[in-house]
């Protein structure tokens, strides 16, 4: 971003108003190097402030300057960022789906004196909670949501948040938190595909002669031994109300699996309903998605796809730190993590450009491991400079062939070659 494009959006979103000794410019620099991998106190933005403008503020000044002006204007980037993207030039290819869009979320733990601005479940040490929703898109390799709201902001208001934008014949993966019978109705009507987790709990129903059988836990169970095959793939109507019509795609977890999901379920629930019992036992999935496109097994493949969108989020964690943030106000807090999400895109368009060039899946662990080492680390002097920029990417290209290759498990599948068979 030019420097006249950056004070054009200061001056639009009202950051700046008046000459100050802190710029846009000297602020974002300094927002954005020292909330690399920490998250630093107010002295220490004075320090660096001096350090790279010679601009010497107290740190009263700084306080002054997290508010709803810069919050605006550091939204607003974010937003250019989000829609400049490039998308991959030789995207990945499917005959079946326009796009194929992962979201997920994650939240992390704040002060409890932010309980206000980010409300938590209640309880001691869970007043105040931050989340963060992520959608990605993977035939294009594109973000296309990433926004930090509080744990009580439900994950199905934000899946149909921007359900105008998502095309005919898109593929939804998403877990059950965004998912219900309402919505499977709203997105079929869209033209758009879903594959989700079903819960026992919905009302499904079989037409036969033209009525209606509702089904239960018992007749799946019954239906799997009587096909004797490994997947049921049967259509039914969901939702008592919605009658959305659907494939209801179940197997039989092993015994192993499924006194580990029990164990799990009663660890974050304390027990488990008679009907949380009967159906521990079953996989149960619901798509829209045409037999013939797509079989019962390819299903569940598609949905392990989901899976990945779980080590961004630990990728995040553990090398960017991003939820890391100790006491401060609601709006400073809302600020850095702008900043951070940021960083997370610059670190993104990183990956997708050097998988375009050296045209091999990159992991991103290992490549932000790298570049958030201290040789490796970008600063303000290497992308000023166009020559040194290129250099740095050359290096960055030279490592990632030698040690940022992604690694599978024994046994699982690469996108790449689940996306190849449909």
């Amino acid at each position: 971003m030019t420097d006249e494009h950056l004070e054009e959006v200061a001056i639009q979103t009202k950051f700046k108003q008046r000459t100050s000794l802190i710029t846009a410019k000297s602020f974002l620099n300094t927002l954005f190097f020292s909330n690399v991998n920490s998250c630093p106190s107010l002295s220490e933005y004075s320090i660096d402030l001096e350090h790279q403008s010679s601009t010497q503020v107290t740190k009263q000044a700084i306080d002054k300057r997290f508010n709803e002006r810069t919050k605006e204007m550091l939204t607003q980037l974010l937003q250019k960022i989000l829609i400049s993207q490039i998308k991959r030039k030789l995207p990945l290819k499917n005959e079946h789906f326009s796009e194929i869009r992962i979201m997920d979320s994650s939240d992390f733990v704040l002060s409890k004196n932010l309980s206000n601005d980010f409300p938590g479940y209640g309880g001691a040490g869970r007043e105040a909670i931050a989340q963060i929703q992520l959608e990605y898109e993977l035939l294009g390799g594109q973000i296309t949501q990433l926004s930090l709201g509080s744990a009580l902001d439900a994950d199905a208001k934000a899946g149909m948040k921007h359900i105008e934008e998502i095309p005919k014949k898109a593929l939804l993966i998403r877990d059950l938190g965004y998912n219900s019978p309402k919505a499977f109705k709203e997105l079929t009507k869209r033209d758009i595909y879903f594959v989700s987790r079903a819960k026992a709990q919905w009302s499904m129903y079989e037409q036969k002669n033209g009525s209606l059988n509702k089904i239960t836990v018992e007749d799946i169970k019954a239906k799997l031994k009587e096909s004797n095959t490994k997947y049921l793939d049967l259509e039914i109507l969901v939702g008592q109300q919605t009658l959305t019509p659907v494939r209801l795609i179940a197997n039989f977890l092993t015994e192993e699996q499924t006194c580990k999901r029990i164990k799990k379920k009663k660890a974050n629930r304390g027990s488990l309903s008679k009907l949380g019992q009967e159906s521990a036992c079953l996989n149960l999935f619901v798509t829209n998605i045409e037999k013939e496109k797509c079989n019962a097994e390819k299903v569940y493949q598609l949905y392990s796809l989901r899976w990945q969108i779980e080590l961004i989020f630990k990728t995040w964690k553990s090398m960017m730190r991003i939820h890391k943030i100790h006491p401060m106000s609601g709006i400073r807090v809302q600020c850095v993590m702008l900043i951070k999400f940021i960083w997370v895109m610059l670190n993104w368009s990183l990956l997708k450009l050097t998988e375009e060039v050296i045209g091999s899946e990159i992991s991103l662990h290992k490549m932000t491991r790298t570049i958030f080492g201290r040789s490796n680390l970008l600063n303000p002097s290497t992308l000023e400079n166009p020559e040194r920029f290129i250099l740095w990417l050359e290096n960055l290209f030279r490592l990632s062939r030698k040690y940022h290759l992604k690694e599978y498990k024994k046994g699982s599948k690469k996108y790449a070659d689940i996306l190849s068979k449909y």
